[in-house]
């Protein structure tokens, strides 16, 4: 039996104050079960450890003591500090101890909606057009002036649709500086603004290294929709269960799409993967222009891989069990350590 510790974010008092920490605490701690659940299922010895700046030398000792085979590495932020989930992946890799999930540099650069858009860019990979915007400025009229309405906007360093409502997608350029305004007084960091594409979206859920496989492409369904809702994930549609959103949203998968489409989307999306520099699994979200052409919406290194979350969907439809779908991750971050 493998000796192996799965280590989330306990982070029994959010800091930040915005609305998505206790849903997002309370998320990762159901990923943290689900997964100590797979891996009691394949065989494996588990010691699931919540992790805090309270019990950070304790966690140390237990890592040094116990020697596990690999560390399972759910943690999305320290202390409720999303931009601490590098240091996380950092402090493994001080301890010489095999883990889960992309290296410190690569959660960092995909935290960073700026950054990852420069990236592909660099690769040649489409993404929607537009630009940061770190200070409310009188000219922002002219510094959007290449980009065309109905604009989204974004805080620039968050996950998980923190940040994003109703009125995300705007039309017109006083509405647009409220919503910059609001972002940089809740969230205390830049907005990104890009174009909003009105088409299909996509999830391409991605396991491997060398030779990666590509799990069946999702669709988000947002046919039940009010059209007066714009076409998006918000923060309530994606975790609020009681709300009106999440209820008609659906993740349709295998996404009904023709083979041409579906070679497109994969296409990019393992691009995007490699691109980025993306480990043992991610998740890439798409949409489709009216070209056709997909766009790189987002590249989430270490998503979700709950029970319900989109991946665990994908694995699913690809003839896999949730359990199968956890070992393949953890196989897959062991070979390179070259331990079965």
């Amino acid at each position: 039996m493998k000796n192996i510790i799965v280590i989330y974010n306990d982070d029994a008092v959010p800091k930040r104050g915005v609305e998505g920490d206790v849903v997002s605490l309370n998320a990762v701690v159901k990923a943290s079960e689900d997964v100590e659940g797979a891996l009691i299922e394949s065989g494996c010895c588990t010691l699931r450890i919540g992790l805090n700046s309270g019990n950070l030398f304790d966690a140390i000792k237990k890592i040094h003591t116990l020697k596990p085979c690999i560390v399972f590495n759910l943690c999305e932020a320290f202390d409720g500090d999303p931009s601490k989930e590098m240091n996380v992946a950092a402090l493994f890799e001080l301890l010489d101890v095999a883990y889960t999930g992309s290296p410190p540099t690569v959660l960092r650069l995909t935290a960073d909606k700026g950054k990852t858009k420069q990236i592909l860019l660099h690769h040649n990979i489409h993404v929607p057009l537009g630009l940061e915007i770190k200070h409310q400025v009188p000219n922002l009229k002219s510094q959007i002036s290449r980009l065309q309405f109905p604009l989204i906007v974004k805080p620039l360093l968050e996950d998980g649709s923190i940040g994003i409502d109703g009125d995300s997608v705007t039309y017109e350029i006083e509405k647009l500086k409220v919503k910059i305004e609001f972002i940089f007084e809740k969230y205390k960091q830049p907005a990104i603004v890009e174009e909003y594409i009105d088409g299909r979206e996509f999830n391409v859920s991605i396991i491997g290294n060398h030779l990666p496989d590509i799990l069946p492409v999702a669709e988000i369904d947002y046919s039940q929709i009010p059209s007066h809702n714009p076409k998006i994930l918000c923060y309530k549609s994606k975790w609020i269960k009681d709300s009106d959103l999440y209820n008609r949203i659906q993740s349709i998968c295998p996404a009904d799409i023709t083979r041409d489409i579906e070679g497109k989307i994969k296409e990019v999306a393992l691009k995007a993967y490699k691109a980025t520099g993306c480990r043992d699994y991610a998740r890439i979200d798409i949409r489709l222009k009216d070209d056709k052409t997909p766009v790189i919406l987002e590249v989430n290194s270490n998503p979700d891989i709950s029970i319900e979350a989109g991946m665990a969907k994908s694995a699913i439809a690809a003839g896999l069990t949730y359990s199968d779908l956890i070992k393949k991750i953890l196989t897959t971050a062991a070979e390179r350590y070259q331990w079965t």
